[in-house]
């Protein structure tokens, strides 16, 4: 569940982190439209006058827009690193139960052991 503009939304995908395209498409169309949502941080003075001095040598308009494209690109990353760890252990999983499941011998190895067994005796 998700707090948007004093609402709860509900995700379909609870389980998994949501890129910020995934999360788009989950949230009612009408919760998106012209709507601004406040983030209020506290920081240390140094902290402030630290990133004061970069945004506009970066391009940016304001401390606000400089702090919000930093945060969502290290949110992309983490997500990204989840959504491959997520992965690695699906395929792990898939991979070991291939393994440790016993299945039984078809026709042709059957028949490949037997002239096997012939040909040694």
């Amino acid at each position: 569940m998700l707090f948007v503009r004093n609402k709860y939304v509900h995700l379909s995908k609870t389980h998994e982190m949501l890129t910020l395209e995934e999360l788009s498409k989950e949230i009612e169309a009408e919760q998106l439209t012209n709507k601004k949502a406040r983030v209020d941080i506290r920081l240390k003075p140094t902290y402030k006058m630290f990133l004061k001095q970069v945004y506009k040598s970066a391009g940016y308009s304001s401390l606000s827009a400089f702090i919000l494209d930093a945060a969502i690109e290290k949110a992309e990353g983490i997500i990204e690193k989840e959504k491959a760890i997520l992965a690695s252990e699906q395929d792990k999983e898939i991979f070991f139960n291939a393994l440790l499941e016993t299945a039984e011998p078809n026709e042709a190895l059957l028949k490949a052991t037997k002239e096997f067994q012939e040909a040694i005796d």
